[in-house]
């Protein structure tokens, strides 16, 4: 898993990455590392998105001098990597300007805290100023409801270090509650270099081009088919397995993750959801 847009100014926080078997990792970081040195650029060991394209799309550092050929082919075998290993995808997109609106204590429940209805307190307090933290919970939740049971999701993640304390807690958090029921799925977690790491080097990729997306649809405020997406998009995603596995929080979508929270906790901008959204 890898994120996007957790800077200040972003209009929308992305996390974003694959799950699958041990046995399709190694194929896919076996031949993705064929794919970066058989770039023939010295310089070159690892794939960051930021690092090919600039804001406005074009090509920049040592990519700036490929040809067109060159540059759109190595795009194409690593997503063709990527598609050809079969593994899952899955994504949550938080639009910042909406989560801005709620209140502190929304904040609070949606980032992991748990209030005790029975004594009127808050139990765990959550992380009501990390925006992060509510897709990350997502990222962490949808390869585990998936996951055959027998099995454990051990989770990689190429986190900013600042918030690795408080991930870890959550993840043993949500490990531990006993009202989910797939946290028995949940294995490790750890924060491997993407080097260490080149799945690391794909979900920085999905995520990437999640958050593009994301923004063309805030624009647009109005969801998008799937013919609508770019191509290089629409084959990232090609491995998808279920809808809800790529949730928009939006007002609605955050109304959605809001549904438990007491009642007296709720903030103005709260609303009764759609009959469509709830079901």
């Amino acid at each position: 898993m890898d994120e996007s847009g957790i800077h200040e100014g972003a209009q929308v926080c992305v996390v974003a990455g694959y799950w699958g078997s041990a046995k399709k990792w190694r194929r896919l970081e076996n031949r993705w590392r064929e794919i970066i040195n058989n770039a023939d650029e010295p310089s070159l060991k690892e794939f960051h998105s930021s690092q090919f394209w600039n804001s406005k799309g074009g090509r920049r550092g040592i990519f700036a001098s490929w040809s067109d050929e060159k540059a759109a082919k190595f795009i194409d075998d690593l997503t063709s990597c990527m598609v050809d290993s079969r593994l899952f995808p899955t994504s949550a997109a938080l639009v910042t300007a909406e989560w801005k609106k709620r209140t502190k204590e929304e904040r609070m429940f949606l980032t992991g805290g748990t209030y005790d209805v029975v004594n009127n307190r808050w139990v765990t307090v959550g992380a009501a100023n990390r925006i992060y933290f509510l897709p990350f919970q997502i990222a962490l939740s949808n390869p585990a409801i998936t996951c055959k049971p027998g099995l454990h999701v051990q989770y990689f993640f190429d986190l900013n270090k600042q918030f690795k304390k408080h991930a870890l807690d959550l993840f043993h958090y949500m490990k531990n509650e006993k009202r989910s029921n797939f946290r028995h799925r949940m294995g490790g977690i750890d924060f491997p270099t993407s080097e260490e790491a080149p799945g690391l080097q794909c979900a920085d990729l999905l995520a990437y081009q999640t958050h593009k997306s994301a923004k063309e649809r805030i624009k647009r405020a109005e969801p998008m088919e799937m013919d609508e997406l770019s191509p290089l998009f629409r084959k990232l995603v090609s491995g998808s397995r279920e809808r809800y596995q790529f949730p928009f929080l939006d007002n609605n979508g955050i109304n959605l993750a809001l549904q438990n929270i007491p009642a007296h906790l709720r903030g103005p901008a709260w609303r009764k959801l759609p009959v469509e959204f709830r079901d």
